[in-house]
């Protein structure tokens, strides 16, 4: 009998100045996405910024985890943003061609 895939994606909430942060660290993809889906805060008002700087490896799924979350951030009013992103989540997002879909801030 074959086991389960390890996840290799982490991810962790912080408090920061301007809100929340989530830092991610790994691969964002589908043993990834749904720890990250996890982790984002639902209730509350304070702005999330994604820390992407560490994330190894993003895929069509991780992409769809990241427009879900700013999707449930702007329903929910609260700002959304990215910090840092990555070589690999850049290059997806310059791939399909929504770079310009995502605020991207720096961190303090």
């Amino acid at each position: 009998m074959a086991s389960e895939p390890t996840p290799t994606f982490t991810a962790r909430v912080e408090d920061g100045p301007d809100g929340v942060v989530v830092i991610a660290q790994g691969e964002l993809d589908i043993l990834g996405a749904p720890r990250l889906a996890e982790v984002l805060p639902r209730e509350g008002t304070t702005p999330i910024t994604l820390d992407l700087a560490a994330v190894e490896f993003m895929d069509s799924t991780g992409l769809r985890a990241l427009l879900e979350a700013r999707t449930s951030a702007a329903a929910a009013g609260r700002p959304f943003a990215l910090a840092r992103p990555s070589p690999a989540v850049s290059r997806v997002l310059e791939l399909v061609d929504l770079t310009s879909e995502f605020e991207v801030v720096e961190l303090p």
